[in-house]
């Protein structure tokens, strides 16, 4: 399984992307509508503009306007990530991109990840990969609406101290998530998420250094963007089917306090009274 870790170049150079692992206008039908070339990566100037259109700068608090302003006037690298669309309850979906400490401490219970992620506010968040980067991240304006149709977006102003440099490279990015959700003839569940990044590097020579490896950090941040959707999906996929499974990780969180522990079992059907139903419905024999 990945290890949902950004590789030392992602971190010299994009301190702040891997964020976009762990976390709009509304994606109506987007799985049934994208074509195949949309649902790509993409660099364009088109792409670009479409993003900041989405980005409603006049429903954010002045502090996190002007700061986000700041990025997206200044943007040293642009990359809208894959749109990747996976089989997951979309209520569970929202909760987990709502709760990105409770995923990440998921990951270190399971031991697939080494991250350190601290909710010091309603919508901000502390992060650490215990290796030389670290951020702050702060949700400055979100949407979210029944079916995961959601729109979060999200300020990280992060930085990365290690080798090969001498000082601490410090870096800002808006972040900038959409999803939608739609159902199959067989009833099954499905949601679309797309990111779309927009990073401010500081200093001249990191920015052309950025900009030189842009394609191969880009691919190394779609992987673990699409990577991270799996896991949601695979997430929600165990509960419906092993209850019992995601009740025993759940319920054995250490960090996460007891009323998150029940709600996310409860958004994940896996709460007593719901996972008997559902052993029901799997037990039940079909009718001839």
């Amino acid at each position: 399984m990945h290890s949902y870790q950004s590789s030392t170049m992602l971190k010299m150079v994009l301190p702040c992307l891997l964020l976009g692992t762990i976390c709009g206008a509304q994606i109506d039908d987007v799985a049934a509508k994208e074509s195949a070339k949309s649902m790509q990566a993409s660099t364009s100037q088109l792409a670009q503009r479409e993003a900041l259109r989405a980005i409603p700068l006049e429903r954010m608090a002045p502090p996190h306007r002007r700061a986000v302003q700041r990025v997206l006037n200044d943007c040293s690298l642009y990359r809208r990530l894959p749109t990747g669309v996976v089989a997951c309850q979309p209520d569970l979906f929202t909760w987990l991109m709502l709760h990105p400490e409770t995923l990440v401490e998921i990951w270190r219970e399971l031991g697939i990840s080494n991250v350190d992620l601290e909710r010091t506010g309603a919508n901000s968040f502390r992060l650490s990969d215990n290796a030389g980067t670290t951020a702050q991240l702060s949700i400055v304006e979100q949407k979210c609406q029944p079916g995961a149709q959601n729109r979060i977006v999200m300020l990280a102003d992060g930085a990365y101290d290690g080798k090969p440099f001498q000082r601490p490279i410090h870096a800002q990015c808006v972040l900038l998530l959409r999803s939608g959700s739609f159902q199959e003839t067989n009833e099954k569940d499905y949601v679309a998420a797309r990111l779309d990044t927009f990073v401010r590097v500081e200093r001249t020579g990191v920015k052309l250094f950025a900009k030189a490896l842009h394609p191969w950090v880009g691919k190394t941040a779609d992987k673990n963007f699409l990577d991270t959707l799996q896991f949601v999906g695979n997430l929600s996929e165990t509960a419906c089917r092993h209850p019992e499974r995601v009740r025993k990780l759940v319920v054995g969180l250490p960090g996460t306090p007891l009323p998150l522990r029940q709600e996310l079992l409860r958004v994940a059907g896996c709460d007593s009274a719901t996972a008997s139903v559902q052993q029901a419905q799997r037990i039940r024999p079909r009718r001839k």
